[in-house]
């Protein structure tokens, strides 16, 4: 996205910490930002950090010191409530376990990403068929998740993230288990999932996936620095 005044800043981390225990990784400093209309690439060693970040960015874990502020909110000032509300209304994720039902099908499984409430019978349905539609599972709306190969029931996983149009996706190795077809299927929708209004993060090893966002932030030895936006 090149239109710069229309951008958000959607997340602010300043010398943020999160270490679980006395000499354990984590991340000890993180300073970067995130605004709508990019995508952003967490690169770095394994046992770097980046998990733990992406916990912290999730509103999974609460700072031990430092400032994260997502949607304007201090993380650290969040009652459990008011997390649950913006991860709900305003997060979305992307793991490398699949989470399906298996007793419902595809465009069940889909669909749990809306809320009823939030959206009629109607715009549901839509929204469900647009987004198997771009991840090439079309065909495939009545199966089962038994049926489909794992690179198939990731792409049902990660449709089942993008149809809620979150402000803020978290992908944590998207396409660490699929083959280079599938993988590029699903690179091509989580990037155009990137609009004004939101943006994309996504945990990568892949460097070919990194060099295609916008953005990086880049972990080791627990230190997280992003480049400028």
């Amino acid at each position: 996205m090149n239109n710069d005044e229309n951008r958000q800043q959607l997340v602010r981390a300043h010398n943020v910490r999160k270490v679980f225990e006395p000499g354990e990784q984590g991340v000890r400093s993180g300073s970067f930002s995130i605004n709508s209309g990019t995508s952003t690439a967490i690169v770095g060693p394994s046992g770097s950090g980046k998990t733990t970040l992406m916990t912290l960015l999730g509103l999974l874990e609460k700072p031990d010191s430092g400032e994260l502020t997502l949607f304007g909110s201090d993380s650290k000032s969040l009652t459990l409530t008011e997390a649950t509300k913006i991860r709900r209304h305003e997060l979305g994720f992307i793991f490398q376990a699949f989470h399906l039902i298996q007793h419902l099908n595809v465009s069940e499984n889909v669909m749990l990403g809306l809320h009823p409430a939030e959206t009629g019978q109607s715009d549901r349905k839509q929204r469900v068929t647009d987004q198997l539609m771009a991840l090439g599972l079309e065909t495939h709306a009545n199966a089962f998740p038994k049926t489909l190969s794992g690179g198939q029931q990731q792409r049902v996983a990660i449709a089942r993230a993008l149809v809620r149009r979150p402000k803020l996706l978290l992908c944590d190795e998207p396409t660490g288990n699929l083959d280079s077809t599938n993988g590029e299927i699903v690179i091509q929708a989580l990037l155009n999932s990137v609009s004004n209004d939101s943006a994309v993060v996504i945990v990568t090893h892949d460097e070919d996936l990194a060099a295609r966002c916008s953005h990086r932030i880049r972990v080791k030895d627990g230190i997280a620095t992003g480049d400028s936006l």
